[in-house]
């Protein structure tokens, strides 16, 4: 199979023998695969200043095994990076990727909602729904859709005030005292996460918890490592991924 000029970022890097590179690539067509760069990391290679993470790439590759040959690699736009909490929350997305997505499965939808929420990190923007919108985008891409309009008891639409807990196997019911099994929040807090906007800084930290539970959910193996170092580096302010 060859595949030519496909819109794509490197996710991950790592050195194979001598000069070359293995690299963890998404991909907008074909999803997340593996791919050798031969020769990328040869000093005089210009594949080697292109293939960094959060570069918007245009990748021709051939083979469909386990691992492709890049055979091509072209810029879109110039690279720009990345630094501080912004630097650390894209390598969180990557991960999230690398951990919750199948190689070879196709998420056109979610490339581009990976693509637009690197350029709001690339321009300062909003962290914290940033990540939000992606995160409830992936959950939904890997089969995992919340629920976040209505309560799935009752069928009756979340109201904003009342307090509700969420279940990860049914989604929100509304809360009582002696039944306490699920994740609770506000209404308002799902109903703007469902809108994918945000009022407050409650709806954001509610919202975070929200999502940071069902994620955990599918990477119970393992935490993420992205999210530790966070913690490590830069503990004493509020992490956009916890």
């Amino acid at each position: 199979m060859r595949v030519l000029s496909q819109a794509a970022f490197v996710l991950h890097a790592r050195p194979y023998r001598e000069t070359s590179l293995i690299l963890e690539i998404f991909s907008h067509d074909h999803g997340r695969l593996g791919a050798i760069a031969k020769g990328a990391r040869n000093p005089k290679s210009r594949q080697r200043a292109l293939l960094l993470p959060f570069t918007p790439l245009l990748l021709s590759w051939s083979g469909k095994g386990e691992l492709a040959l890049l055979t091509g690699v072209e810029a879109v736009g110039p690279a720009r990076e990345l630094s501080g909490q912004n630097r650390y929350a894209a390598y969180y997305l990557n991960e999230l990727i690398l951990r919750l997505l199948h190689r070879h499965d196709a998420h056109p939808e979610l490339f581009d909602c990976y693509a637009a929420t690197l350029a709001k990190l690339h321009d300062d923007d909003s962290i914290q729904d940033g990540l939000r919108i992606f995160e409830k985008r992936l959950l939904a891409g890997i089969g995992y859709a919340m629920i976040l309009d209505h309560d799935t008891v009752s069928g009756q639409p979340l109201e904003p005030e009342r307090l509700y807990q969420y279940l990860p196997e049914r989604g929100p019911e509304l809360s009582t005292n002696n039944r306490m099994t699920g994740h609770c929040l506000l209404g308002r807090s799902m109903l703007e996460l469902d809108r994918e906007h945000f009022s407050s800084a409650r709806s954001r930290h509610e919202a975070r918890r929200l999502t940071r539970f069902l994620i955990d959910k599918q990477t119970v193996e393992r935490s993420l490592r992205s999210r530790q170092v966070f913690h490590q580096v830069i503990s004493a302010v509020d992490l956009p991924t916890t």
